[in-house]
């Protein structure tokens, strides 16, 4: 790991810190573990812990000890004990020689003399050979070895690959509790209202939104989203000045907007930000539309295929345009407009 300090589960995560406990009490603990659920609610943070909980020597109270050897390690990055796989280089995959550096890893003995962890993140991530290369680590574990896998979407990660691992879930936490986590440490930063509804719910996500320029380049393309629907910008204009920045960060905001603008037509929501207001007055079939087109931009991205980033987002701004061009005329009902459509 190359986190230089220990670990610690959050405290909406207690009951399944406290499930795995108990199978290790009861020495019931399986050799592979798939955490599951959506991103930005600290899962990583979750395996990281355990991990570090499984190679001290002096657990205390079912928590790492912080003092002896192993945890020393831990807090260094430099456990032998341990090893994580996540894409390396700038690749959005686990390739294959990865798994194979996994493979050898997991046939030496420990040199702590305890257990061995393997901490695999995200498991979507690896590729199909890499995935099929892994199988073999699954099907045939090796003694004292524990693989830890996180997953955000458990569906694209292989079918026998889940198969093979126990799989323990996390939800979005309840709100008040993220916001009583959140609350502290947004003083003088941000509302934690807002931040955590533009993370969609996930106070890990909102607590990275503080970081650096992300909230601002989020509030840029939301005013820019806007701008395109009232035909003030030109989408591939914006689609240039978007080429520097992340395309999975913009599709991560523009899917939370889309699901914010469909509760918005459900349930009449207060406070929302321009950007939402306006999906809130486009039919539903044609949000979900957007959707699936979203996800299949988000899905080409994590391939190994490399498409042309730019292309992708001017293939989305001008949808974006063309959806925009569906909201309601002023005065008339949805029903009305959906009426028309059919």
């Amino acid at each position: 790991m190359s986190d230089t300090h220990l670990h610690y589960h959050y405290a909406w995560q207690t009951e399944q810190w406290q499930r795995l406990l108990q199978q290790q009490s009861d020495g019931k603990l399986p050799h592979a573990i798939m955490l599951a659920g959506p991103s930005g609610i600290g899962k990583l943070q979750f395996a990281q812990a355990k991990a570090q909980q499984l190679l001290c020597l002096s657990p205390m109270s079912g928590a790492s000890c912080g003092r002896c050897k192993g945890c020393e390690l831990s807090a260094a990055g430099t456990h032998p004990d341990l090893f994580v796989l996540r894409p390396e280089d700038g690749s959005r995959v686990i390739k294959i020689d990865q798994v194979r550096r996994l493979t050898g890893f997991v046939a030496k003995t420990s040199q702590q003399g305890g257990m061995k962890l393997v901490l695999i993140e995200p498991a979507e991530s690896l590729n199909i050979n890499a995935a099929n290369a892994l199988l073999k680590s699954l099907e045939e574990p090796s003694a004292g070895t524990l693989l830890l896998l996180v997953s955000h979407v458990p569906s694209q990660v292989m079918a026998t690959i889940r198969s093979r691992c126990q799989k323990v879930d996390f939800a979005l936490p309840d709100r008040t509790a993220s916001l009583e986590w959140l609350r502290p440490l947004s003083v003088g930063l941000a509302d934690p209202e807002y931040l955590l509804n533009c993370a969609g719910g996930a106070p890990v996500a909102a607590r990275i939104l503080m970081e650096g320029d992300h909230l601002d380049a989020r509030q840029q393309l939301a005013q820019a989203l806007v701008e395109i629907a009232k035909q003030q910008l030109s989408p591939l204009d914006v689609a240039a000045k978007l080429s520097k920045r992340e395309p999975l960060e913009i599709l991560a905001s523009m899917m939370q907007w889309l699901q914010m603008g469909i509760r918005q037509q459900a349930q009449a929501v207060d406070n929302l930000e321009p950007v939402v207001l306006v999906l809130a007055e486009v039919p539903q079939m044609i949000v979900f539309r957007f959707w699936d087109k979203l996800v299949s931009v988000k899905r080409q991205l994590l391939s190994a295929a490399n498409p042309n980033k730019q292309l992708l987002m001017e293939e989305l701004l001008l949808d974006w345009q063309a959806l925009t061009k569906q909201a309601l005329p002023a005065g008339q009902s949805r029903q009305q407009l959906m009426n028309g459509l059919v």
